[in-house]
């Protein structure tokens, strides 16, 4: 038996649940946060589900309050398409996911299982993972690093799709990287995909897949949602994915499933989505689709760039020289400060090139301010 613990005042929506719940799962209704609180205790549920909007409390001081129990249940969030902040606010309290209302059947039952699964997986995760080894790649201990850094470690223990901003160079990748090692999927395959570097024609196939005969040469593959099931879909520059894939990338990660081009089965797929892009986004700003965006950002990331850190700059150049081959260069005060006074429009990436040059054309071990020569 899987007991949810249904906090809602609306009595219409907690039948719609009763009547939806298979067996084994068994419905918990509570009316207000007070009787939900009072449930918690008594029947020790699985899974809770809450409305963000209560009569006798706000949702995310319940959520709260749930989490600071020492062993809480995995909390879903139910939420309007008007709520992007208060989502995000649910996520950092603490809530495994969420799901908007009206909710489609198919959505709630598998976000619900999806949390029942992963409760365990999660304190496992987090009690065995090593922050340093998942940072390991992400240099710099600036404040604005400590920031990003702690948004991976707080957005690692939920399945909610995230959005990862910033200029080109500064690094999303990585970050990406280090948000799927520090989750419960990290066990899981990590699939990336560059919606920016594939034509329109390829683009829907590669990542939904293919049947044979779906077109001229089409073979029978499985797509990057397929590949990536159980893990992370890591998709970069996903503000030049073109309309007709913005709205197949919708339905998929709406109703957990995806159907092939060509194919008329839909195949079901546990897969969280991280996306990156250089790009404005935000509805009213460009043509990618609002409802779309209020998808992917439930859980915005921002990167710095690197003009914005210049106190890591040391600490990269240390470490990208390390990496430069023998011998070992370091760099002198005047190259330190002339590296600090640069805009760096290419960011990390150009960082990386200018002490690549500079280690070649050193004549010692240290790179003076002559050596640099920058992009």
């Amino acid at each position: 038996m899987v007991k949810v613990l249904y906090i809602d005042d609306e009595p219409r929506s907690q039948k719609t649940v009763e009547l939806l719940l298979p067996d084994p799962y068994v419905l918990v209704s509570a009316y207000s946060a007070q009787h939900g609180l009072e449930a918690l205790v008594r029947e020790r549920p699985d899974v809770v589900l809450l409305d963000i909007n209560l009569p006798d409390r706000d949702g995310i001081a319940v959520l709260r309050e749930i989490q600071a129990r020492p062993v809480p249940p995995p909390v879903v969030m139910l939420t309007g398409l008007k709520e992007p902040r208060l989502v995000k606010d649910a996520i950092l309290a603490g809530a495994c996911d969420y799901v908007v209302k009206p909710f489609e059947p198919a959505e709630l039952l598998g976000t619900l299982r999806t949390a029942v699964v992963g409760a365990d997986a999660r304190r496992a995760a987090s009690a065995a993972t090593a922050p340093g080894d998942i940072f390991r790649s992400m240099i710099g201990e600036s404040a604005l690093m400590r920031d990003v850094k702690e948004l991976v470690l707080r957005y690692a223990g939920s399945d909610s799709p995230v959005l990862i901003t910033g200029e080109s160079g500064t690094g999303k990748e990585l970050v990406a990287t280090a948000l799927h090692a520090a989750s419960r999927r990290a066990s899981g395959p990590c699939v990336a995909l560059n919606c920016g570097a594939l034509p329109e024609s390829l683009l829907e196939s590669e990542l939904f897949g293919a049947e044979k005969g779906a077109y001229t040469d089409a073979i029978e593959r499985p797509g990057c949602f397929e590949r990536a099931s159980g893990g992370t879909l890591f998709l970069d520059e996903v503000g030049e994915m073109p309309a007709a894939a913005q709205t197949r990338l919708l339905r998929v990660i709406e109703q957990k499933e995806v159907t092939r081009v060509g194919g008329r089965r839909p195949i079901p797929v546990d897969v969280r989505v991280v996306s990156a892009t250089n790009r404005e986004l935000r509805p009213g700003r460009g043509t990618f689709r609002a409802d779309l965006w209020y998808r992917l950002s439930v859980l915005p990331l921002p990167v710095p760039a690197l003009h914005e850190r210049a106190e890591d700059i040391p600490l990269l150049a240390a470490h990208f020289l390390s990496r430069a081959g023998a011998p070992a260069r370091v760099l002198s005060a005047e190259a330190e400060a002339a590296l600090r006074a640069h805009p760096w429009p290419g960011n990390v990436r150009e960082l990386r090139n200018v002490l690549e040059r500079a280690s070649l054309a050193a004549h010692g071990k240290q790179i003076e301010a002559r050596d640099l020569r920058f992009d």
